[in-house]
């Protein structure tokens, strides 16, 4: 799909959805918490690692339900953890430091194909792999680990304190902002409404069905009446047909669902087990786009890493690797857009570092603007990409500058920033064989044909096929809404794919082999979700 320069425009600007202020508020307060301690105990350098931990965590831990935070949190831990003792333990040879970088890059790019969890993890085994390489820090390799673990845990306690109060309020808030935004789309059809949409239907699935072996009882039954509104939602404004179902009655309903009313309904279809789910999870790390996914990224690593060793010392090295982890992804549309969202925030974020310390280097007060940078990237991460990356980068430079300020040199990172995102752009998509933008139609037609071999056999090999198709489209789609993107493709589709995803469910449930003579393939949105709606009609008893 062509991107016109009106579309990249509209990618650069902020997305409709309100601004993160108790993630940043959080992520505020938890950088004062490790530095205030560090302070206290006079040890700045584990002081600044602990910090990175808190700001690392931010960005991915999320605001939605609680497990899927402590998920979120767990999965970039470990995949720091590890990267940052590849990283510590390799030899300091040039071969050894390229071929870490080269086999973790490979390996984050598959497993991060898994879902949005294994995608944390991904990034931040490449970054660990990179900081401690370069960094070769004074101290055990197990120290390092453990600060940044800590910063991490910190962060996690002061986002799960509210489940202490109401375990639930995020389950029920999610399901009744997918009536809520289901209503606002028929009322005022438009992009920003579809992708609101988009957006809440992703956090119900995650707050319902996320990271739990099963869901059951009234709050099951509630969120498969929230599926079944957007779902006709999104076909009625796609086609432009007559409203399924009467706005005010949506929202009348989502009211009563935020009070806990959920009411008796029909549940939703049994979710897949855990043997399903473990083998779709496999399959989907080591299938042939997570091995191309894989070798993009360990190429692009490979050569950011041998390009910072022939301009650097070791000690400054991993700032252009660190720029290619968070700038490349297997979503090839979405790394330009990234690519200058992050080269304008590092040129704002570099100058106010630099501002600073030239003004004062008292830790007190890199401190205080450590916090504040944080809380910066926790407010605008949801809403604006650009002005987020101000905030990281001023927490990445003053994670540094708290143990060692004379370390930090801003205007060198900002070249580094340059050239991470010329890596990434140049070795990453414009070189790159398999470049382009997702085929969404052609992913639809994949996933429908595995639904008809799961309904036309009794085997195991087709169920796992179908679920894991289905998972895996529908969790790339809900990692592009994060993104971005001129197309619009994600919210578009998302909600079709959530709309398989409960297909499948009812296939395996009920197994009617008629219901495959109606599958086919489908080029628009609203064609796939009319074709769903008939397939899912056949299959429900």
């Amino acid at each position: 799909m062509p991107r016109s320069p009106s579309a990249l425009r509209s990618a650069l600007a902020p997305l409709p959805v309100p601004w993160g202020v108790a993630p940043g508020l959080r992520a505020a307060l938890a950088a004062v918490l490790v530095l205030g301690g560090s302070l206290l105990v006079a040890d700045l350098s584990i002081g600044g690692i602990a910090y990175l931990g808190v700001a690392c965590a931010a960005s991915f831990i999320g605001s939605g339900d609680y497990r899927a935070r402590a998920v979120h949190v767990v999965a970039e831990t470990l995949g720091a953890a590890v990267g940052m003792t590849v990283g510590a333990l390799v030899p300091d040879t040039v071969s050894w430091v390229l071929v870490a970088a080269v086999v973790v890059g490979v390996a984050a790019g598959m497993v991060g194909c898994i879902g949005p969890a294994s995608t944390g993890a991904a990034v931040m085994a490449v970054i660990g792999v990179s900081y401690t390489q370069f960094g070769r820090l004074p101290m055990p390799w197990w120290e390092p680990v453990a600060a940044y673990a800590v910063g991490s845990v910190v962060l996690l306690a002061l986002s799960l304190v509210g489940a202490l109060h109401h375990r639930s309020r995020y389950r029920l808030a999610a399901v009744a902002a997918v009536l809520d935004a289901a209503a606002d789309l028929l009322d005022h059809p438009s992009d920003d409404a579809r992708h609101r949409l988009a957006l809440a239907s992703a956090a119900a699935r995650d707050a319902v069905a996320g990271y739990r072996g099963a869901v059951a009882g009234p709050l099951d039954a509630a969120w498969a009446e929230a599926r079944s509104g957007a779902a006709l939602a999104a076909q009625a404004v796609a086609a432009s047909t007559a409203a399924p179902a009467d706005p005010a009655g949506w929202r009348a309903r989502a009211v009563a669902i935020r009070a806990g009313n959920l009411g008796d309904g029909p549940a939703g279809p049994p979710l897949p087990g855990r043997a399903t789910r473990v083998r779709a999870a496999l399959q989907a790390a080591s299938n042939a786009d997570a091995l191309w996914t894989g070798a993009r990224i360990g190429l692009c690593v490979g050569a950011a890493t041998a390009l910072a060793l022939a301009l650097h010392p070791p000690a400054h090295a991993y700032w252009i690797a660190l720029t290619v982890a968070v700038v490349l992804r297997p979503e090839y549309g979405a790394v330009l857009v990234r690519a200058v969202h992050r080269l304008a925030g590092t040129i704002v974020g570099v100058v106010l570092v630099a501002v600073l310390l030239e003004l004062t280097r008292s830790p007190v007060w890199l401190a205080v603007a450590a916090a504040a940078a944080l809380g910066l990237a926790g407010l605008a991460r949801p809403r604006l990409y650009g002005l987020a990356v101000v905030g990281i980068t001023g927490s990445a430079l003053f994670s540094v500058a708290i143990g060692n300020p004379a370390a930090v040199e801003p205007w060198t990172r900002l070249l580094d920033t340059v050239l991470g995102c010329a890596v990434a752009l140049v070795a990453g998509v414009l070189l790159w064989p398999r470049r382009g933008v997702p085929d969404q139609p052609r992913r639809f037609s994949a996933a429908t044909a595995a639904l008809s071999r799961m309904l036309g056999s009794s085997g195991a090999a087709a169920v796992d096929d179908a679920y894991r198709l289905a998972d895996g489209w529908r969790a790339e789609l809900e990692r592009d809404l994060a993104e971005p993107d001129p197309a619009h493709a994600a919210a578009a589709w998302l909600p079709v794919a959530l709309q398989l995803e409960h297909v499948v469910d009812l296939a395996a449930a009920t197994g009617d082999p008629a219901a495959a003579d109606l599958l086919h393939g489908a080029t628009t949105p609203s064609d796939a979700l009319a074709l769903l709606t008939a397939v899912a009609a056949q299959l429900r008893p």
